[in-house]
């Protein structure tokens, strides 16, 4: 509150452009810049048509610290507006709204042979086609570019005597994006793919720090790919993919990109050992992480797993939940305007907070006298041998004192003036944090846990959804806006049946087959694969179609699931198979030849080349055999594997959803193990279904 009083304070004297009536809190950010912002509208492009000019679309988010850089520099300097004001219609894009217009302009970008990132500026004919674009660009010549006000003459020089040129150049470059969504494939995979992308991920390996050298400089959260490689394992009993697995989890969990006092992983790691992070922390990341933290926990049984993944949740539920009770998108990495200042801790700080307990902790969490940043620490354990055999301490003990003084230190940094948080609600990206809310509640059988994941999945219900029923992307300051899209309801699909795995309430389930059957019709394409918008969906120049699972899983790659697990269920299996093989089919290339980008997607290709087992429980639900039952399956790692649970005088009902639950009927206890829906002799002592398990492992 003191923070939005100081903001309000700060631009009192200032006029306020188009941006002032938008919800977002990265357009909001900008609505006091003396750029003639306009918000994505018709609007801004017949300006641009009428008055000759181009268009400069700038896209970011809230919690961008590069975003924060170029208006502090550029969108907020009076000689630079006047630049843009005069030559350009100017709009302000949040990528996290709008990702359908964010993908098609990096794509862009990419075909230009530029490396992509945010914020991304793009120049636009006023018919909305791309001519030329970068991502930061500074107020004067560094860093090897140009200055921005450079390329805002050299572009207007360039309409202003070239203007045909370029236009034939955007029709050509929009023509190109365009072939590029032609079908790559008209037969399934090979199963090789698997086993080559497992060869790859040992190439860029990091034996050192660990994690994955794919990117020179930065190293990221991989953890979908580890989701990959524990299955692999799971499937085929490789050493080094489970090996790789559990070093890079340490590594992150250990590392400065993790908040070692106040939980979540941050970002990206900007050196190769994971201890300078970028501090923004976004919902997404953390999800997933947690979601292969419990799996690991799950396969292992070791207790690091178990803790690490409640202490993100303890993060989310802490510090990003929203007082309705859906979450947050994203803390900033910056505060008071400098990056990471929030998290950062000088030795005489840390002394004075740890006391007595200081000089083993500033140990535990390499404290030094001149710091590891900037003057200053970033906390961060070492990932080799074990800290408290070397102290000749017990285990117990250290854990005690760890706990005790994060407690006093995340009081201490309480007080300091935290990082914005981006407060928009995100379908896809809360559903996400619910999938990896279920999977926690069930493997640590906390009950909490799946009423927290029922709470947000009723948020979702009740306030992203139009009139009409049509899903709705965002939420924030009790407005609900922009049509969901692919991954919006591939997302919330995937999760009721999760919920209904949780919970066995039908209701879930009926759902996610009604969700299913709106998302073939709003984003069915004639090339078997889905579009990222739906067909009631504003037109752009083009249709983006999109499988590559980067910051969070693509729409097809989480439709593959949605498919898979409903077809294994007996529902619409012939059809959700195929309609899953069409996208597999369609990614042939891609998941053959660089599946380490399509991680999520090769995953589900997986799932379905094991021919999954279809685990059918009958039983009264006070029987103790079935809560017995029920927890095993829970506390097992089954990637494999898909559970119904009904009760007797249920079974005719419910077979009207769960086709696998027909022809079930006993009075007694009993467990099904069936493929494609053709079922072995039914078990009747829980003995024997463990027996049935070990030998899966």
């Amino acid at each position: 509150m003191i923070r939005f009083f100081q903001f309000v304070l700060m631009n009192l004297s200032r006029k306020p452009n188009r941006l002032i009536h938008e919800k977002s809190p990265y357009l909001l950010q900008h609505a006091y810049n003396p750029v003639d912002w306009f918000p994505w509208c018709e609007e801004a492009f017949e300006k641009a048509q009428r008055e000759n000019k181009l268009v400069l679309l700038s896209i970011g988010y809230a919690t961008c610290h590069w975003c924060h850089v170029m208006e502090k520099e550029s969108f907020e300097d009076e000689e630079t507006a006047q630049i843009l004001n005069q030559y350009y219609v100017c709009i302000k894009v949040d990528r996290e709204e709008r990702p359908d217009i964010d993908r098609i302009y990096m794509d862009a970008l990419h075909a230009m042979d530029q490396q992509g990132g945010w914020p991304l500026n793009m120049f636009l004919t006023p018919q909305k086609k791309p001519i030329a674009g970068g991502t930061y660009f500074p107020p004067v010549a560094k860093y090897g570019r140009r200055s921005f006000k450079d390329v805002l003459q050299i572009i207007k020089q360039t309409w202003d005597t070239r203007k045909e040129e370029l236009i034939q150049s955007s029709n050509s470059l929009v023509e190109f994006l365009r072939s590029n969504l032609e079908n790559n494939g008209d037969s399934l995979p090979s199963s090789e793919a698997f086993h080559k992308t497992a060869k790859m991920y040992e190439k860029f390996f990091d034996e050192v720090y660990y994690g994955f050298r794919t990117n020179l400089t930065n190293k990221f959260p991989p953890s979908m790919g580890l989701s990959f490689l524990l299955s692999y394992h799971f499937y085929t009993g490789n050493k080094m993919s489970l090996y790789m697995v559990e070093k890079t989890l340490e590594a992150m969990r250990k590392g400065g990109i993790y908040d070692q006092v106040g939980g979540g992983i941050c970002r990206y790691a900007t050196n190769q050992s994971w201890l300078i992070p970028h501090f923004e922390k976004m919902l997404y990341d953390n999800a997933l992480f947690i979601d292969i933290l419990v799996d690991a926990y799950l396969f292992t049984k070791k207790d690091f797993y178990r803790k690490s993944a409640i202490d993100v949740i303890e993060y989310v539920e802490r510090d990003l939940k929203l007082e309705h009770g859906a979450i947050a998108s994203a803390e900033d990495a910056d505060s008071e305007g400098e990056e990471g200042k929030f998290y950062l801790w000088d030795i005489k700080e840390f002394e004075e907070v740890c006391g007595k307990d200081a000089e083993l902790l500033k140990d535990y969490w390499n404290v030094e006298e001149d710091g590891n940043f900037e003057g200053k620490n970033i906390l961060n354990q070492s990932f080799q041998g074990d800290f408290a055999e070397l102290k000749m301490i017990s285990s117990k003990e250290l854990e005690k004192i760890v706990e005790k003084n994060k407690v006093k230190l995340l009081e201490r940094r309480s007080k300091r003036v935290r990082p914005l948080r981006d407060d928009k609600v995100l379908t896809s990206w809360n559903c996400l944090y619910i999938k990896a809310l279920v999977k926690a509640g069930l493997a640590f059988q906390n009950l909490h846990y799946i009423q927290r994941a029922k709470e947000i999945y009723e948020f979702i219900q009740k306030n992203l959804f139009n009139e009409n029923g049509r899903l709705l992307r965002r939420f924030r300051d009790g407005e609900s806006k922009y049509l969901a899209y692919l991954n919006d309801y591939a997302e919330l699909a995937l999760v009721s049946i999760f919920l209904y795995r949780a919970t066995f309430e039908i209701d879930f389930l009926k759902n996610a087959i009604d969700l299913t059957k709106q998302i073939i019709k709003l984003f069915s394409s004639n090339l078997g694969v889905y579009y990222e918008t739906g067909v009631d969906a504003e037109e752009l120049i083009l249709r983006s179609i999109d499988g590559y699972d980067g910051v969070e899983p693509s729409g097809n790659s989480t439709l593959t699931w949605v498919f898979l697990y409903l077809a294994s269920y007996g529902i619409e299996q012939e059809d959700f198979e195929k309609r899953a093989e069409k996208i597999f089919s369609y990614f042939k290339s891609e998941l053959e030849n660089r599946a380490i980008s399509y991680s999520f997607l090769l995953s589900a290709y997986l799932f379905y080349k094991s021919e999954p087992k279809e685990i059918v429980i009958i039983g009264e639900k006070n029987d103790p055999r079935i809560e017995q039952t029920l927890q095993l399956l829970s506390q097992s790692y089954l990637p494999n594997s898909v559970v119904a649970f009904c009760e007797p005088l249920s079974l005719k009902e419910n077979s009207k959803y769960i086709p696998i639950l027909e022809s079930r009927e006993t009075k007694e206890f009993a467990i099904y193990i069936c493929k494609r829906g053709v079922c072995e002799r039914p078990l009747y002592s829980l003995e024997e279904f463990q027996e049935r398990l070990e030998s899966w492992k």
